[in-house]
C-alpha cells in the first residue's frame, strides 16, 4: 500500500510539473506575439530551492526551458532586440542543469553584449567552471575575455587564458600567445574583432556563431 500511493505521489508530481512546462509554452506563446514587452519574470522559479519538487526531472526541464530561450532569443533578435527575460532565462537553466555547457557559452559571449550585465556572466562562467562542465577551458578563455573587454583587467585577463591553455583540448599556442600579450602589453589594446573571430571558430552554438557573424561583418561606425 505504501509503495502504491508512493507511485501514486510521484506520477502526481511529474503530472503538476509537465503542466507547468505547458503552461509556460503558452505564456511565452502569448508573450512573443505582443506587441508590450514584459517586465517581470514571474513565469519562472526565482530561486533553485523549487529544485527538490521536481523529484529528479530538473534536468529535463532545463532542457526544455533551454529551448525556450533560444526560441525566445531568436524571435527577438529578429524583431526589437530587447531581451529583458534573457539573464534570468539562462540563470535558471544552469540551477536546473548545472553541467549544461551551452547555457554557459551563451552567458559568457552573449549577455554581455545583449545586456550590459557582465557580473551576471562571470558569475555563470564560475558557475559552470566549478562545476567542471565539457570545454572547461573555453569558460576559462571567456572568463579572460571578460575581464579585459569589460573591466579593463588586464592581469586576471591574462590569468584565465593562461589556465585555459593549460587544459586538455585547448590550442594551447593561440593562448599562451594571448596571455603573454597581455601580460607584456597590459596598456596595448587589442583589436576587437580578433577575439570576435578567434570566438566565433571557438563556439560550438549555431545562434552564437551566427550572431558573432553578423557582428563581426558590421562596419565599425555599425558596432
Amino acid at each position: 500500500m505504501g509503495r502504491v500511493r508512493a507511485y501514486a505521489v510521484t506520477i502526481g508530481a511529474v503530472v503538476v510539473i509537465f503542466g507547468s512546462i505547458v503552461a509556460l509554452q503558452n505564456r511565452l506563446t502569448l508573450l512573443s506575439n505582443s506587441s508590450q514587452t514584459p517586465q517581470s519574470m514571474a513565469y519562472l522559479p526565482e530561486s533553485d530551492k523549487i529544485i527538490p519538487w521536481f523529484l529528479g526531472f530538473q534536468t529535463v526541464f532545463g532542457d526544455y526551458l533551454w529551448i525556450r530561450t533560444t526560441l525566445y532569443f531568436g524571435g527577438h533578435l529578429l524583431k526589437d532586440r530587447r531581451y529583458p527575460w534573457l539573464v534570468g532565462m539562462v540563470d535558471m537553466v544552469t540551477k536546473l542543469n548545472p553541467r549544461f555547457y551551452p547555457a554557459y557559452e551563451f552567458a559568457g559571449l552573449m549577455i554581455p553584449d545583449l545586456s550590459g550585465n557582465v557580473d551576471v556572466a562571470k558569475i555563470l562562467l564560475h558557475r559552470g567552471i566549478s562545476a567542471r562542465v565539457k570545454n572547461t577551458w573555453k569558460l576559462y578563455f571567456y572568463l579572460g575575455m571578460l575581464y579585459y573587454q569589460y573591466y579593463d583587467d588586464y592581469k586576471n585577463a591574462a590569468y584565465f587564458i593562461a589556465v585555459a591553455a593549460q587544459m586538455p583540448d585547448a590550442p594551447a599556442a593561440k593562448l599562451i600567445s594571448l596571455a603573454t600579450t597581455f601580460f607584456s602589453r597590459a596598456h596595448n589594446e587589442l583589436k576587437a574583432k580578433e577575439f570576435e573571430y578567434l570566438m566565433y571558430n571557438l563556439s560550438e552554438n549555431p545562434e552564437v556563431r551566427r550572431y558573432l557573424l553578423e557582428k563581426i561583418s558590421r562596419p565599425e561606425k555599425a558596432r
